[in-house]
């Protein structure tokens, strides 16, 4: 949905339009292909987050605050398959200038929707002729909840929460995973994987790593600039880390011709991991012990600080390598589906789920 195009530039092109238009694929009916269905009633979003709750789809922010604040509704608005129609729905208390710099979630069990954004580390005064920096603001969030069922907002208690410090962070405007009322975020930074959690209800958060080098095939490194994706949950403790990879040619198999492909094809192949990890909380691992020099380094390396951080244990289980062919996309987003939902009951495998992915080409979706 309108990936690559600004809201504000005011295109009218016929490619522009076709930018605007949202589709649907029926895994029951694979040969029907992609169907145009129903506009967006704000479709000028930009980059919109996008979140599944109750077989409704659900998109937030990428539009411009002066389109919906005069309104009151719009920032978000609810797409039912069933119906094919879009409902704008009540805007948040305070408004998202960016939505591509918050945090999403569903609640799925309370019917609620989770949104979380860092504090601005500028406030004016009251005069409003000059701004003061206020360098601990930026280290709390605010942690709003949509009632789905009430259609109202809420703050969530307490709402302001010392979670993830204001820095270049991989996983804001991504869609987050949430067990037993955990959040987790994972990514692979330097050829490690990093895992943070937050518990919503005692306020506390985790964070633990794993050193995946080992993994790598000679001449194989992680591709970090490509998008970084949500972290599925499987089941339990289990979750499912997609990263791509690239290994490069030997010298010999370099024939030397010129080619029109791109470099990454031209020198070697790019993989698509699927590293299954178990994720747990060990909270004795470090009671009573102090942290040498190196472990206090590498939490304030990445701004997981405070007493209430834990480690958490993060083990391999399997991982699986998939090449892609063509590598003029990135992969943009990846869900789980319930295998039962669009297999042949005579098929149905005992495994509940299955992780399918989604791919953006770098120009459209």
């Amino acid at each position: 949905m309108n990936p690559d195009s600004e809201p504000i530039a005011g295109v009218t092109t016929p490619e522009f339009a076709r930018f605007l238009k949202v589709r649907s694929f029926d895994l029951c009916t694979p040969d029907d292909g992609w169907k145009p269905v129903a506009t967006m009633t704000f479709p000028l979003r930009f980059q919109p987050p996008c979140l599944v709750l109750d077989d409704k789809l659900y998109v937030l922010g990428g539009v411009s605050a002066s389109e919906v604040e005069a309104k009151g509704y719009g920032w978000m608005e609810v797409y039912d398959p069933d119906s094919n129609t879009w409902e704008p729905l009540p805007n948040p208390p305070t408004p998202f200038e960016f939505s591509l710099s918050a945090y999403y979630a569903t609640l799925d069990s309370k019917k609620q929707i989770l949104v979380a954004q860092h504090d601005p580390a500028y406030y004016a005064t009251l005069d409003s002729k000059k701004q003061i920096l206020d360098e601990d603001a930026s280290l709390f969030a605010t942690f709003y909840v949509y009632h789905v069922i009430d259609r109202c907002w809420t703050l969530l208690e307490p709402p302001k929460r010392k979670l993830r410090p204001y820095y270049q962070d991989p996983v804001r405007g991504r869609r987050s995973t949430i067990v037993d009322n955990t959040i987790y975020w994972g990514f692979v930074l330097d050829g490690i994987v990093r895992v943070q959690s937050h518990n919503i209800d005692t306020d506390l958060y985790f964070y633990g790593c794993l050193d995946i080098k080992p993994i790598f095939e000679d001449g194989e490194f992680a591709v970090e600039s490509c998008p970084k994706l949500p972290l599925p949950h499987v089941a339990d403790q289990t979750f499912c880390l997609l990263m791509s990879t690239f290994v490069a040619k030997m010298e010999e198999e370099d024939s030397g011709e010129d080619s029109d492909i791109e470099l990454f094809e031209d020198n070697g192949i790019i993989f698509l991991n699927c590293i299954v990890l178990d994720i747990s909380l060990n909270p004795f691992k470090y009671e009573g012990k102090p942290k040498s020099k190196e472990e206090v380094n590498e939490i304030y390396k990445y701004n997981f600080m405070g007493d209430s951080s834990k480690q958490l244990n993060i083990s391999l289980v399997s991982i699986q390598k998939y090449p892609v062919r063509n590598g003029s996309f990135w992969l943009n987003d990846a869900v789980l589906l319930d295998r039962p939902t669009y297999m042949p009951m005579k098929k149905t495998p005992k495994l509940s789920h299955e992780t399918s992915v989604v791919i953006e080409d770098n120009l459209r979706l």
